[in-house]
């Protein structure tokens, strides 16, 4: 039976290489044939017919020459993506850049209500802050964050190559420097998100090296502490894969080690006390996101976090998803129940049941599901050399021409004739208020208008309700919008832009709004009224 099923795993894996190329390549739909279903078979065939027990970390693939010769071209391929959308272009990219401006330039002196409510943690504000010192915010809105893309990178190699090997390793930079969410994530410019990751990802490599050297543990300490006052979501994730390690870890050949259950639990307390020191005082009101939470363990699919859904996930990972439940499962039948073997766990309930925040920790998914996958092609390597590597040279190379057509399609959401009528706002009077009438330009009125914003839902300034809004948007009376704006203090402008539908243009005769400035479609009118 076994024989069987391995040479028809053999034949079906070569089939699936081949689909994903052809589906690279455009040749091929890649919703056709269920492909993700496809791939879960695989997986499951994958695990059934190769051993899991010849893989041999002592040995590699690559002289060190060679392997660090393809670690530097990952890099650079990480690189190279995302400085493309960049050539010709000095917009930066994502939804948040505004707030990212405003928070490296402004956030630890204004200290707005909205960053002391978890708009910005103080630990990403206070770690930006000597960048401010030596850069511009528009370098380290760009290029900095490459440069934490490409560290990102390198603490998902330390991970794969201290629980599986070198190879593992040097497979997990090659696969994340290929992969189009990661990418992604960069494009929407998830700044915390990505400084999380590398610190979590950190954190646990420093936990597994203190199993040889006990030092290590202050350093998983203190990186998932400080982690805490970066990024809550990842910390949330990072926190809960902890507390289950916590009490799985001290079962060893069908003993629990009491002491080293203690010595989890004083460490698990210790990073809470530092997560906690950081929001003593002013940041205190970011801690009570709980309740949140909870509501989305409760009421699930109504609190999806912007990104990409699961369905259009599924299809961004074929090239990796069968190896990845291969490894999964095999860390399973070894009862190996690390850190990352449990935030795959919990990240997969988290996004296939939709609980809280589901699309976002998508992310967090992606990347314990490129460590697995990273191991999964090592078992296949370990069992079929000549065909893993090749399998393995292919998927790659489908990713990358999937990932490089995305970064060269890849645009900011505003163009610069727009940022620039929006800057124009830094000409208007100093305690003027912008309003914004669209919370898409919300972010980007926030960093680059230099002036107080009343936006949607968003900021310190919005005294009004979803539906209040909704009858602004939709008035065709005077008088109404008059109301409306009746509570905010004068000067006040009104913003614009060319992506959205501008309701206010049928007042522009009257004697409350004139044009103070238009370029294209995107205008600025100042209500004097």
């Amino acid at each position: 039976m076994k024989p069987a099923l391995k040479s028809s795993f053999t034949q079906l894996i070569v089939v699936y290489t081949a689909l994903v190329l052809l589906i690279s390549l455009n040749l091929f739909w890649k919703y056709s044939l269920q492909m993700s279903l496809f791939a879960l078979i695989l997986g499951v065939m994958g695990f059934i017919s190769l051993r899991t027990d010849t893989l041999d970390n002592s040995k590699s693939l690559l002289n060190k020459r060679h392997h660090y010769i393809l670690l530097s071209l990952a890099l650079l391929f990480i690189i190279l993506l995302r400085i493309i959308p960049y050539i010709g272009n000095s917009v930066p990219l994502g939804y948040d850049a505004g707030l990212y401006k405003y928070g490296i330039e402004y956030g630890l002196q204004n200290l707005d209500s909205w960053i002391l409510q978890g708009g910005m943690e103080p630990g990403f504000l206070y770690f930006i802050k000597p960048f401010t010192w030596i850069l511009s915010s528009q370098f380290i809105l760009t290029y900095l964050l490459i440069a934490l893309c490409a560290l990102l990178g390198i603490a998902i190699y330390l991970v794969s190559k201290e629980y599986f090997g070198r190879d593992a390793g040097l497979i997990s930079l090659l696969i994340y420097s290929v992969s189009i969410i990661q990418f992604k994530t960069f494009w929407y410019m998830y700044y915390k998100n990505i400084l999380g990751l590398c610190l979590a990802l950190l954190a646990i490599y420093f936990l597994e090296k203190s199993k040889i050297k006990k030092k290590f543990i202050w350093f998983f300490v203190a990186l998932g502490g400080f982690l805490g006052a970066v990024h809550r979501p990842t910390f949330y994730i990072f926190g809960l894969s902890y507390f289950f390690y916590a009490f799985i870890s001290p079962y060893q050949n069908k003993k629990y080690n009491l002491e080293s259950l203690k010595k989890n639990v004083l460490y698990g307390l210790a990073i809470l006390a530092l997560f906690v020191s950081f929001y003593l005082g002013k940041f205190r009101p970011a801690l009570f996101v709980l309740s949140n939470v909870a509501q989305g363990f409760v009421q699930t699919g109504e609190a999806p976090g912007t990104f990409i859904n699961f369905f259009t996930y599924q299809y961004a990972t074929l090239f990796y998803l069968p190896f990845a439940l291969i490894g999964f499962l095999a860390l399973a039948k070894k009862k190996e129940f690390n850190m990352v073997f449990l935030w795959a766990l919990i990240t997969g309930i988290i996004v296939y049941f939709q609980f809280f925040f589901f699309n976002r920790f998508i992310i967090h998914l992606d990347i314990a599901l490129i460590i697995l996958s990273a191991y999964g092609y090592s078992i296949l390597i370990a069992n079929k050399r000549k065909l893993g590597i090749i399998i393995l040279a292919v998927m790659l190379l489908s990713a990358g021409i999937l990932s490089l057509n995305e970064s060269k399609t890849s645009k900011p959401l505003v163009n610069d004739q727009e940022l620039q009528t929006i800057m124009q706002l830094q000409n208007i009077e100093p305690n003027a208020f912008v309003m914004s009438t669209s919370s898409y330009y919300s972010p980007w009125l926030q960093g680059y208008s230099g002036r107080r914003v009343i936006a949607p839902g968003l900021f310190d300034y919005d005294p009004h309700s979803q539906e209040e809004w909704i009858e602004f948007w939709t008035t065709s009376d005077i008088n109404e919008i008059k109301e409306f704006l009746k509570p905010f203090d004068r000067p006040l402008y009104i913003f614009s832009g060319q992506m959205q539908k501008n309701t206010l243009s049928q007042f522009e005769d009257s004697e409350c709004l004139n044009i103070f400035h238009k370029s294209g479609n995107s205008i600025i009118y100042n209500y004097s009224c």
